[in-house]
């Protein structure tokens, strides 16, 4: 199974939703990984140290979605300002998206991800 870790595209957002150490062990689990370029930034994290840990870097968020089972990211999907398309239309039919997406305060983000039949794990509840 392949992780995707996209960059966050909320303005000023700084997270990222793993670390090299947490994609180290990850891998060790039997996961791939594969990080979009430039989704560790601003929190400190290059490119590189997540090559070290064993992940492999996507140049495009698109890509990233594309080849990925499994989507980790901070904040619930939205707008992709550099795409111009919401990050829902990016997931996978049958993908799963572990998230912050609280689902009592975002009933219809929830339904437009049960539309496109994706799995969600609310890190929130």
């Amino acid at each position: 199974m392949k992780i995707g870790i996209p960059k966050e595209v909320h303005s000023g957002e700084k997270r990222v939703a793993t670390t090299p150490a947490v994609t180290e062990q990850l891998i060790k689990l039997g996961f791939s990984v594969c990080v979009e370029s430039g989704a560790g930034e601003a929190a400190n994290f290059s490119d590189e140290s997540y090559k070290e840990a064993g992940a492999t870097i996507a140049k495009t968020a698109k890509t990233l979605y594309k080849n990925a089972d499994i989507i980790f990211k901070v904040r619930g999907p939205e707008m992709h300002p550099k795409l111009g398309v919401d990050e829902i239309e990016l997931l996978n039919e049958g993908s799963t998206l572990i998230s912050f997406i609280w689902p009592a305060q975002n009933e219809e983000l929830i339904k437009r991800l049960a539309a496109r039949k994706v799995n969600v794990l609310a890190m929130d509840c």
